[in-house]
Formats: C-alpha cells, sequence, structure tokens
C-alpha cells in the first residue's frame, strides 16, 4: 500500500485506520484517537524529509554570525576541483577576518575556475584594502565580458571617486545610465556627481529632458536646478525649485536656491522672502549670509533733516 494522505487518514473509519497501520509496518492497537496520530505522522515524516545543511551553508551562515574563523576552516574542508564556489565563500570569510590580500587570492582562484563574479568580489577586498587601482582594474576585467553591468559599473565609479577621480567617476556613471534607460533615476546620479565634480555645464546633459520630481525625486531635482543656476540660467531653475516646493513648501534648500534665482534676477523682495522661510526651517550659515546679501543690497530711506528753527524776533 502506498502512503496515504494526511485528508485520507483524517477520514478514514476504524478498520480502514487499521488497515493502514498493518501495511505501513505501525502498531495498530490502541485507542482510534492515538492510532490516528500515529499514521499521520509518518505521513508527515515521509512526506517532509528531514533536511540538514551542508558545509557551505554552515560555513556561509558562520560568516554572517561573525565567526570568519570558523567558517573559514569550514570553507577550506568544502573545497573541490570541480567548484568555484567555496573559494568565493573562503574569500568571503577572509575578508570578514580582515585577511584582504589572502582574500584576493581565494577569488583570483574562483576566477581561474570559471567563476567571471568573483572578479568583483576581488574587487571589494582590494577597495576595502585602499588598493583602488587594482580595485578598478578587477571591474574593468569582468566588464570585458559584461559591458553595461550596473553592479560593476557602480563599484567602478565608487573606487574612482574615493581615490579623487570625481569626473571620470561621474562619466562611468553617465555610462550606466546610458545602458539602463529603463532606469531615469541614473541620469539624476550622474548628473549629481558631475556637479560635485565642479562641471554644471556638463551636468546639464547629463540630467538631460525634464522629468517628474517624482520620477528622479527631490535631490535630482534640487540638483537640476542647481547646475542651471551655476550656468546663469536662473529663470530655468526656478521651475525646478518651485516644483519641489510644491510637493514640499518647506523644503529649506529648495527655498534657498529659488532665493538665490530670484536675486540673480533682480528681484530682492522675492529673494528675501524665500530665504525668510528658509531660515524658518533649518539655522544655516550659508542661508544667514544670503539674508544679509539681500538686506544690504536694499535701499535705505534717507534721514530727513530737522527743520531750521526761526530765531525769535525782539
Amino acid at each position: 500500500m502506498s502512503v496515504p494522505s494526511a485528508p485520507e487518514v483524517e477520514l478514514a473509519d476504524w478498520p480502514t485506520l487499521q488497515g493502514m497501520c498493518k501495511s505501513l509496518g505501525l502498531n495498530p492497537k490502541g485507542r482510534s484517537g492515538v492510532v490516528r496520530m500515529r499514521v499521520l505522522d509518518h505521513v508527515r515524516r515521509r512526506g517532509r524529509p528531514e533536511w540538514r545543511a551542508g558545509r557551505d551553508q554552515m560555513a556561509a551562515l558562520l560568516t554572517r554570525l561573525g565567526f570568519p574563523d570558523l567558517s573559514e576552516d569550514l570553507w577550506e574542508s568544502a573545497i573541490r576541483l570541480d567548484a568555484p564556489a567555496p573559494w568565493v565563500g573562503l574569500g568571503q570569510a577572509q575578508v570578514s577576518r580582515g585577511s584582504l590580500s589572502e582574500a584576493a587570492r581565494s577569488f583570483d582562484q574562483a576566477v581561474q575556475m570559471g567563476d567571471a563574479s568573483a572578479l568583483l568580489h576581488r574587487a571589494d577586498a582590494l577597495g576595502a584594502g585602499g588598493d583602488y587601482d587594482q580595485a578598478i582594474g578587477a571591474c574593468d576585467s569582468f566588464l570585458a565580458g559584461h559591458p553595461g553591468d550596473l553592479r560593476a559599473l557602480g563599484m567602478k565609479a565608487d573606487f574612482l571617486a574615493r581615490s579623487g577621480f570625481k569626473e571620470e567617476a561621474a562619466r562611468v556613471l553617465l555610462v550606466a545610465a546610458d545602458s539602463h534607460p529603463e532606469l531615469p533615476l541614473l541620469r539624476a546620479v550622474a548628473g549629481t556627481a558631475f556637479l560635485r565634480a565642479g562641471r554644471p555645464e556638463v551636468a546639464l546633459e547629463a540630467f538631460g529632458s525634464r522629468m517628474a520630481a517624482d520620477v528622479v525625486g527631490i535631490e535630482g531635482t534640487l540638483n537640476h536646478g542647481s547646475a542651471l543656476l551655476l550656468v546663469g540660467r536662473a529663470r530655468e531653475a526656478v521651475e525646478f525649485f518651485q516644483k519641489i516646493l510644491d510637493i514640499d513648501p518647506n523644503q529649506a534648500e529648495a527655498l534657498n536656491n529659488l532665493g538665490v534665482a530670484h536675486f540673480q534676477l533682480g528681484q530682492p523682495k522675492e529673494a528675501a522672502s524665500n530665504f525668510e522661510r528658509a531660515t524658518k526651517q533649518i539655522d544655516s550659515p550659508r542661508i544667514r549670509l544670503n539674508v544679509a546679501k539681500v538686506a544690504g543690497t536694499a535701499p535705505r530711506a534717507r534721514a530727513k533733516k530737522p527743520a531750521a528753527r526761526k530765531r525769535p524776533e525782539r
């Protein structure tokens, strides 16, 4: 007899239940409820075989729990000539232990065994050790076979920025944006990177067409408007800052930048109003300086001279 299902056991009458017990090699004696439970336990055990974690699962768990030394021993015992995965796991345990050079060698072994993704793990280990040149090289090696890979491009841009090459990092982010048009937020990220690199004119090219603030986010919209301000296109910048304030009327940075735009357009009264609103949201020396700057340009009322007293007649 095949193993019955749980519903069949639940609905079986007493003679059928006893027959199930005999067929399965179980004790058919006892109260009906006890016998029924005996058969159900057997069905559950047969239906759900006991799962035991292998060495690789246990090693990965130990790394996450903060026991890299124990994890490293398990990974070493799991290494086989035909599997690169244990080498990757061993490298991750070595990174957690702080042995970055050993980790890089483990990842190299995984790469040689055919796991190209280990190049990115190697880049992470090299970057953590401050060797950005080799980390960038590892990203480039991976990108040679996987052009446009978003993770690899993001890592390369991060390593370039950390090593001081901000504009080059921004150009890598622009490649990522061009490779993934389905992610419009990437254009805002690339534009922001160019802006921080001191290239507002290139930032505007990266930002591209005007997108809604809910697509690129408040920060992307704010930085797009800031780039316009820096190249002297204040009138267009006003529209971007106003979009943000339509969403959040108390956004201090947008209020401040809108004030700067009005000041550039020769509208000190509107500029002062926005600066004052910004100061109510955040205490910033930069905003206070803008308030003082606008106040210094306001025309002062001329003081009236006191009327000359007439000499009393004698």
